[in-house]
């Protein structure tokens, strides 16, 4: 027989930022990494489009792991099966303190979540538990979450845009479940623009940029 308890403690978290934050940047863009990368790295997709007006943020999931055995190259998870109530609850409060230090002395004027592949389901459980002004929704190569019903989703989402994106090749996201979901989505008054784009399970920078350049007009 064993006997569970569950319990507080404090721990480090750490996010990795395009440049150091500034009253001359008008956009925030918080990007939610897929599963088994790091965000130091997957933040490079948006550093390069040197969009100084931008400020990129990239939250590192709480689950760190070795790739390929017990050695190498090292990866992040949001959460897993296990306990995952608990790491949902977890990385929402994370995700909540992050936005609160980004908020704290900058007042943007449009706040966007990327969530790419496995940060796709960690994005739509944040935005529909959050008071955070997010304003805008790109959903890069993965759907909502099985189980985040659409009436939650609809009810924190309102009135906001919703970019749904998705390469021609993607292994794990099939275009038949993103256009189920747009469909039900767009029934409930919600703006969904979504995009087919030549490529497999990953972000392509054109693609990226050119999104980009859509969502967030230079001065």
């Amino acid at each position: 027989m064993s006997i569970r308890k569950d319990f507080y403690y404090k721990r480090r978290a750490r996010y990795y930022l395009s440049d150091e934050p500034s009253h001359s940047q008008p956009y925030l863009c918080i990007v939610l990494h897929g599963y088994g990368q790091l965000p130091e790295y997957f933040i490079k997709h948006f550093s390069r489009l040197e969009r100084k007006d931008i400020l990129f943020v990239a939250p590192e999931g709480l689950h760190r792991f070795y790739l390929n055995g017990s050695k190498g190259r090292v990866g992040s998870s949001w959460m897993t099966k296990e306990d995952r109530l608990n790491d949902i609850d977890d990385y929402c409060n994370l995700l909540d303190e992050v936005a609160e230090q980004l908020l704290a002395n900058n007042n943007f004027n449009k706040i966007v979540l990327l969530g790419f592949s496995q940060g796709v389901a960690t994005a739509c459980r944040w935005m529909s538990r959050t008071k955070k002004p997010i304003d805008e929704l790109i959903l890069w190569s993965g759907a909502f979450p099985p189980d985040l019903s659409f009436e939650e989703a609809v009810q924190s989402i309102g009135i906001k845009p919703v970019y749904m994106l998705l390469g021609d090749k993607d292994e794990y996201a099939k275009p038949e479940i993103l256009a189920e979901q747009e469909s039900h989505l767009a029934e409930n008054g919600i703006q969904v623009q979504s995009q087919l784009f030549e490529g497999g399970h990953t972000i392509v920078p054109e693609v990226l940029g050119e999104l980009v350049a859509k969502i967030f007009p230079r001065s």
